[in-house]
């Protein structure tokens, strides 16, 4: 009987491992541009470290918890643009969401010119499969201010275990600005104390439910002081976030010409890591897949950043 018992125990524990260390997950993001970035890099570092990821997003850029919420108590007005890696087939059709999108007209965001797009609202998707994993995040402008969470936050919760009661609800936390975007000065705050509020906030916000939080801003703060990036006039010292091009004016200063908060591909590639070791429980020091222009020494840098942030 002692060693049945011991069995049986040895097998408990075997089953919560195995549940800590999936090798295959469906998993559907509700977010903005600062999770569909996660398509870039995030199959290929799967696909390399052989595990199965049935990954989607549902997103509108920019898009806050207050207006996901809005956006659930009026799902026949609020279709959201669909991408997905669905079994490693990059914007697949045989997509569980393809199922219920809907093919939608608006005006590019850009252009102002009509566009169509695949698009379904969120209490359609959370049914559209069964998730093992949604994703949550405040939109970047509000993560550092903790009253933006709530109600909104709590009511996306209730709706997402109503819905799909099966899946585990995880939220990434994003990331800080570079110096160069000019919302800091507006809020009068520079890089590092947008990090250090946005941690409490995304962490004071997960911790009452007991939710894993994927922790992609502080391993980008890690890389900042591994590298470390230094910034200069004309350069993002070798940060992960933003791709702009500097141009140099007729006074001679230096301004960046483009984006200066999202991800770069350096970026996408960390952001994928973190995520994998996150869901996973994968020691991501081992993947054996790095972009093809990342040179192998800072490649091995960040898969120790990452893997550290997830510890």
């Amino acid at each position: 009987m002692k060693i049945k018992a011991l069995l049986v125990a040895a097998l408990a524990c075997a089953c919560v491992f195995a549940r800590e260390k999936p090798k295959s997950l469906k998993v559907l993001m509700i977010g903005n541009s600062f999770s569909i970035c996660l398509l870039h890099e995030m199959p290929n570092v799967a696909k390399a470290m052989d595990l199965k990821l049935d990954l989607c997003s549902l997103y509108i850029g920019g898009c806050s918890l207050e207006r996901h919420w809005q956006n659930v108590c009026r799902p026949e007005t609020a279709p959201y643009a669909v991408a997905w890696n669905y079994g490693g087939v990059k914007n697949g059709a045989d997509a569980a969401v393809a199922k219920v999108a809907k093919k939608s007209e608006r005006l590019h965001w850009k252009t102002k010119k009509p566009e169509t797009y695949t698009g379904c609202n969120i209490p359609e998707a959370l049914t559209a499969d069964r998730w093992d994993v949604v994703t949550i995040q405040q939109a970047s402008h509000f993560s550092w201010q903790p009253a933006t969470y709530h109600p909104f936050g709590d009511d996306l919760v209730k709706k997402i275990r109503e819905r799909a009661p099966q899946a585990k609800i995880v939220v990434q936390e994003t990331w800080s600005y570079t110096p160069w975007d000019k919302r800091l000065a507006g809020w009068k705050m520079d890089q590092d104390e947008m990090y250090a509020k946005l941690h409490e906030a995304y962490y004071g916000f997960a911790k009452p439910y007991g939710f894993d939080v994927i922790p992609v801003g502080t391993a980008v703060q890690a890389w900042r002081r591994e590298l470390p990036v230094k910034y200069a006039e004309n350069s993002f010292g070798g940060d992960v976030v933003g791709s702009a091009k500097f141009v140099q004016g007729a006074d001679g200063k230096w301004a960046p010409k483009g984006d200066v908060f999202h991800f770069n591909g350096d970026g996408h590639y960390l952001q994928a890591l973190v995520w994998t070791a996150k869901l996973f429980g994968a020691d991501v020091t081992k993947c054996p897949y790095a972009p093809a222009k990342l040179p192998a020494e800072k490649a091995a840098l960040m898969k120790k950043v990452a893997q550290e942030a997830v510890k």
